[in-house]
């Protein structure tokens, strides 16, 4: 081995570490909080009509989990339509709305995962378990799309089961579980976002790309998209959307919000999606 590996490996995790703190603290009331992580090649000027999403995903132990009744009691969950609930429900998850105030329970958590990211090398590197505690920040243009990954295997399959009136299962070769972000700014500090569970599988294949009169090729993955299961909400500056399993695992919950440690423990996880910024001009706000 070279004598400059191992030093390279130590200055690696020191800037995946610092990097991960800041993405995590950036959730917390405490102090001057600083950026999270930015998707792109440089820094630059929000767009006047974009919106500024941030995402966390909180894993969380046995005792905690324990706990996340208490949590749910404090989460607006009739924001949703009675239909997707259900659907949400039949499928393993649940979700809801919070005000710019996060309750204190999930603030520990949050706080709890950023102490372990700076003190845990595998934390730090994403090795701890298949789905890492972090927090990104997305810059998102009206009609645009992002795409937030929760799990993703390389090789072994996974049996998706998925209940729409009859419940259907299909085993998914490296299948990569993911939610696609879009945001829609309004013009009084709003922004209407869209989140839908989505899963790439299989081997790339070359597929014909039309897009404003020009065609291309690229090598894409086939994808299916639970859109019945798509969360369409407006919230104000500040608020997030969080998503999470149900007590009973099951369903598409297993996979998008149940991760497997190092220890070979499965815990849940939730996720957070906040409206950081959204910067359309009030003069282009729709009436």
């Amino acid at each position: 081995m070279s004598r400059n590996c191992a030093p390279r490996r130590l200055v690696i995790a020191a800037c995946v570490s610092m990097v991960f703190h800041l993405g995590c603290a950036t959730w917390l009331p405490t102090g001057e909080e600083p950026n999270p992580i930015k998707h792109g090649f440089a820094p630059t000027p929000p767009s006047p009509e974009s919106a500024g999403i941030e995402t966390i995903l909180v894993r969380l132990d046995q005792q905690q989990s324990q706990r996340l009744p208490e949590l749910w009691a404090q989460i607006d969950e009739q924001v949703l339509a009675p239909e997707l609930r259900i659907a949400l429900d039949r499928n393993g998850m649940r979700a809801g709305k919070l005000s710019a105030n996060l309750p204190l329970l999930l603030e520990d958590w949050i706080r709890e995962t950023v102490r372990r990211i700076g003190e845990d090398p595998l934390e730090q590197t994403g090795f701890a378990a298949d789905i890492s505690s972090f927090s990104q920040l997305w810059r998102c243009r009206a009609n645009s799309r992002k795409e937030l990954t929760l799990r993703k295997f390389a090789t072994e399959p996974a049996t998706v089961f998925y209940v729409e009136g009859t419940t259907k299962a299909r085993t998914y070769d490296s299948p990569h579980f993911l939610y696609s972000i879009q945001a829609a700014p309004r013009g009084d500090s709003s922004a209407t976002i869209r989140l839908t569970p989505e899963l790439q599988y299989g081997d790339p294949i070359r597929k014909v790309i039309a897009r404003e009169a020009a065609i291309r090729t690229d090598m894409r993955r086939e994808s299916v998209a639970w859109e019945k299961l798509t969360i369409d909400l407006k919230i104000q500056h500040g608020q997030c959307i969080l998503i999470g399993p149900t007590t009973e695992s099951r369903g598409l919950g297993e996979h998008y919000f149940h991760t497997k440690t190092q220890n070979g423990d499965i815990q849940p996880v939730l996720l957070l999606v906040r409206l950081s910024e959204s910067n359309l001009d009030d003069s282009f706000a729709r009436k």
